[in-house]
């Protein structure tokens, strides 16, 4: 009997203890001091260094949707200059209102120096769209979710391959800014081209190095890439690894008296004024960046870890590349939707 009563306290210590270890939680929430959590008594925060940007403006759609279907407050603060000292001044003011987690776009060291302030000082959970960062190089960030640089500037090589087959000529590599992201996708785009080479395909093809066009304003940057047009006579595409790049390149084309298709042309986001660029003919395709899902999917992340839930550090998300007669995630027409709310709500 005595055997038997011991076994029966042996389980139920045993039961208490897992159900002890269940129950960690990674930061301070409201449902960790045992009150009932409340989503509609917190603010959530999305904070980015261009807020008006329209690529910046499909995240906060996907922000705001999760918010609203979570019950939670939420604002959207940052920088209209590509400024993340103004971006990190913003987040910084949210945090000390008493703002307990937020979605912010780590995109450099200066955002990196942010995200750790508001870690140390505030205790902030901190979830990164858009941009992968190595786990545990930026303390505080709780998780990133993006799609893979080097897995769709692959991608984008591939495409352009199938396009340019049997032509000779160089292509142009522009970017923004030469940040981690962007470097990376157009490394693995250089790499995949060497790689189809090496196969024996694209003979007589020559990859540029990788240029600066800028991000900021639409009309120097359209003279940049002109300017490489006319410097290259040869040109026969241009992957650009930046969100203004359909743009700039398809009026650089025009301007230099390229008539629609002349050039191969991909670049980055699916926004209305990209788009328009696919169906005009000048831009040949666009990575389609999960810009919606990646904010929309964070929220829910935040909703987890203020709940005292783990979550994976690193969540990949698909980038499809969109054009002219594609179906499915690859037709443009699957962005309207999002692309109208965009209007319609900002």
């Amino acid at each position: 009997m005595m055997k038997k009563f011991a076994c029966i306290l042996l389980a139920l210590v045993m039961v208490l203890s897992l159900a002890a270890c269940g129950n960690t939680t990674t930061n301070d929430n409201p449902s960790a001091d045992g009150e009932e959590f409340d989503p509609s008594a917190i603010t959530l925060t999305w904070c980015s260094p261009i807020i008006n940007h329209p690529v910046l403006r499909c995240c906060e759609l996907g922000f705001i949707d999760a918010c609203k279907e979570l019950g939670y407050k939420y604002q959207i603060v940052g920088s209209e200059n590509v400024d993340y000292n103004e971006a990190n001044a913003a987040a910084e003011a949210a945090a000390a209102a008493g703002s307990p987690a937020m979605l912010l776009w780590v995109g450099d060291e200066v955002a990196v120096n942010g995200c750790s302030t508001l870690y140390n000082d505030y205790g902030t959970i901190v979830g990164g769209p858009h941009i992968y960062w190595e786990e545990g190089s930026v303390p505080g960030l709780n998780f990133c979710m993006a799609c893979d640089p080097a897995t769709y500037g692959k991608d984008v090589a591939d495409f352009m391959a199938e396009r340019l087959e049997g032509k000779t000529g160089s292509i142009a590599i522009t970017q923004a800014t030469f940040t981690a992201n962007e470097d990376a996708a157009a490394a693995a785009f250089k790499a995949e081209i060497e790689a189809l080479q090496a196969e024996g395909k694209l003979a007589g093809v020559t990859v540029l190095d990788p240029m600066l066009e800028g991000a900021e304003d639409i009309t120097e940057s359209t003279n940049v890439n002109a300017s490489i047009i006319q410097a290259n006579p040869d040109l026969i595409g241009a992957f650009s690894t930046t969100g203004s790049g359909p743009v700039t390149w398809s009026n650089a084309a025009r301007k230099c008296g390229k008539a629609a298709g002349d050039l191969c042309i991909v670049a980055m986001d699916y926004t209305a004024d990209n788009l328009a660029e696919i169906e005009a003919g000048y831009c040949t395709a666009i990575v389609a960046q999960p810009l919606y899902d990646e904010a929309y999917q964070g929220v829910y992340y935040l909703d987890k870890v203020l709940r005292g839930e783990k979550v994976d550090y690193w969540t990949l998300l698909d980038a499809p590349l969109v054009y002219a007669g594609g179906e499915g995630v690859h037709d443009p027409a699957t962005y309207a939707t999002i692309l109208d709310r965009v209007q319609s709500d900002f």
